[in-house]
């Protein structure tokens, strides 16, 4: 894992390197946990506590604020707000758009198989404060507003440095945001809404090193056909 990771971001320091192998590593770990339990039907002993928890949370104030957040991580936001930075990035960096195109829809499209495959039934602890009635297990609107700013991050991290941080805290807030309002709302286990963080990472910080390093060969074969007399015009 080391020597592919410093060959695909030769720039990052070792402890980096490191920390960002921990991360996919410990997503992946979590996730497979997770889902080897709700496939055998195992009950998580943090579900029910947290639910209940979270039940005694409930006011006006509170709900809207969960509302509100659930529909910025819902289809009707994240959908049209992609597509806008899809056509802003087309211009600026097609690897870019692409990576952010593989990345949150990927997620979306991955959230949907693993959904139809365990078939985990919602919570029926508490009356639902939004009403749901597809499967549970991982949370969608948890897993896609993480691919999305998941995969925001990394291009502003490569595009436009200066803003990481700004982005960086943004993506946090909101994707803790609207993972805990799916459990206010009572539409969620939370076992629902940590799967769905770990795959959702997982997969854009996997897809991240393979796109990578798939961009790294070919600026290597580019190079290769330079000396050798051909040029090859690499990216947009």
């Amino acid at each position: 894992m080391r020597e592919v990771l410093q060959r695909v971001f030769r720039h990052l320091p070792y402890r980096y390197l490191l920390l960002y192998a921990g991360v996919l590593l410990a997503s992946l770990y979590v996730f497979a946990e997770l889902a080897g339990e709700v496939f055998e039907k195992e009950r998580f002993a943090f579900d029910a506590p947290l639910l209940v928890w979270f039940h005694g949370l409930v006011s006006p104030p509170v709900t809207a604020l969960a509302l509100g957040l659930t529909f910025i991580g819902s289809v009707y936001v994240l959908a049209p707000l992609g597509i806008v930075l899809l056509a802003l990035l087309w211009r600026r960096s097609r690897r870019a758009a692409v990576f952010f195109a593989l990345g949150f829809g990927g997620a979306v499209a991955l959230n949907l198989v693993v959904k139809a495959f365990f078939a985990r039934v919602r919570p029926d602890l508490f009356a639902q404060l939004s009403p749901e009635s597809s499967f549970s297990f991982p949370s969608g609107h948890t897993m896609g507003s993480t691919a999305f700013f998941l995969a925001l991050f990394l291009i502003v991290r490569q595009l436009m440095p200066r803003w990481q941080g700004w982005m960086a805290l943004l993506g946090l807030v909101l994707t803790l945001g609207i993972g805990l309002s799916r459990l206010y709302l009572q539409v969620h286990y939370p076992s629902d809404i940590l799967a769905a963080w770990a795959l959702s990472s997982a997969w854009v910080l996997g897809l991240n090193v393979w796109y990578a390093r798939l961009g790294r060969g070919r600026v290597e074969e580019a190079q290769g056909n330079s000396k050798g007399g051909q040029t090859d015009k690499i990216g947009p």
